[in-house]
């Protein structure tokens, strides 16, 4: 794999928000599946990786923060070593499960991709487009893979987790713009292909929270 075409690709079509450039991006031989496949796979090995690393920090502060909180607990000596052991024994193992989470990623991250591709595609054949599915992959994998990553090592740095909202909201943007390129769609059916899961997203978490409301309200009637 051509790493410096990855990026260049991965530039433009971050960087440059438009039907044109998706247009040019289309017409490349590589333009195919696979490439997503890799490229989100890519994502997934660099997310396993901060995943990793976040558990180490994780784990690393909570051995240096254990002993003071045990401390300021005042236990007896045999029931701090005690609690102490099972803390320990705790935190390794959650660390164990996230970073079997993690290395997960790098399977997850391509799967997951490719049923979101897939319901998008579905989507715009339903509502005229003609598009090729592989194509359509990588016109989203293109920026998918590295506004994921960019999203992924931002989540290391304190505070900066405010920034991805604006990353998600980017990207539906420039779906958009690859759903118009690629499927041939008028600008309104093209937003519909957008807007229509986020909708079902918003209507599902509408329901859970009424329900939960609903739960909570005929407990205190009891």
């Amino acid at each position: 794999m051509n790493f410096a075409e990855m990026w260049q690709t991965w530039l433009k079509a971050t960087t440059s928000p438009n039907e044109a450039t998706f247009a040019d991006l289309r017409q490349k031989p590589e333009a195919n599946v696979t490439t997503a496949i890799i490229w989100m796979a890519i994502y997934g090995a660099v997310s396993a990786v901060v995943g990793i690393i976040g558990g180490l920090m994780f784990a690393s502060t909570m051995r240096s923060v254990l002993p003071g909180v045990l401390e300021q607990l005042e236990l007896p000596p045999a029931e701090a070593a005690q609690v102490e052991q099972a803390l320990r024994a705790v935190t390794g193992g959650g660390f164990g499960m996230a970073g079997f989470a993690s290395l997960a990623n790098i399977v997850m991250a391509p799967l997951f991709f490719l049923i979101g591709v897939g319901i998008y595609f579905l989507l715009a054949r339903l509502l005229g487009g003609n598009g090729d599915f592989g194509r359509y992959a990588y016109l989203n994998a293109a920026f998918a893979a590295p506004l994921g990553i960019l999203t992924t090592l931002l989540s290391l740095v304190p505070f900066a987790g405010c920034i991805s909202p604006l990353i998600t909201i980017y990207s539906l943007v420039l779906v958009y713009f690859a759903t118009k390129a690629e499927h041939q769609l008028s600008s309104g059916r093209a937003i519909w292909v957008v807007l229509i899961p986020v909708l079902v997203v918003f209507a599902l978490l509408g329901c859970f929270l009424f329900s939960i409301i609903g739960f909570v309200a005929s407990l205190q009637n009891r």
